[in-house]
């Protein structure tokens, strides 16, 4: 896919979020907006060449996940029922307070570790330097 459709897609992504944001759908919010990250990082992929199978494979992971978190968060609220607690939070807010920070580590840990090979080639970094080293 080319990086002006990834961009579009990542427009109307932000579109739905903006839309289900202002409507009050507090699902749809979460879901449009781990669309949007993850077709931004596609996006910061795509741009660099072409990525390999292995980062976006971790990427849809990342996204199943960070669906996943906002999906129990949602499903584990319930303010007429019984006061589930975890780790001293309600259910669905432990969910959030330790789901996302878990899910963002492992993101930037995979990006570390991926960055040398698809983000910053060796040859790009020295052309990179070459570049804009002395200034």
């Amino acid at each position: 896919m080319t990086s002006t459709k990834l961009a579009l897609l990542a427009g109307v992504a932000c579109l739905c979020a903006l839309g289900s944001g202002l409507s009050g759908w507090a699902g749809a919010l979460g879901i449009a907006t781990v669309a949007l990250l993850v077709l931004l990082c596609w996006l910061g992929l795509a741009g660099s060449g072409r990525p390999s199978i292995v980062s976006l494979a971790m990427l849809a992971v990342f996204g199943a996940g960070l669906c996943a978190v906002i999906v129990m968060a949602y499903r584990l609220h319930d303010p007429s029922g019984h006061l589930t607690t975890v780790g001293g939070l309600p259910a669905g807010t432990a969910m959030l307070v330790y789901g996302l920070p878990l899910a963002g580590s492992i993101a930037g840990i995979l990006y570390g570790l991926r960055f040398d090979r698809e983000i910053l080639p060796e040859a790009s970094q020295r052309q990179f330097l070459k570049r804009f080293g002395k200034r």
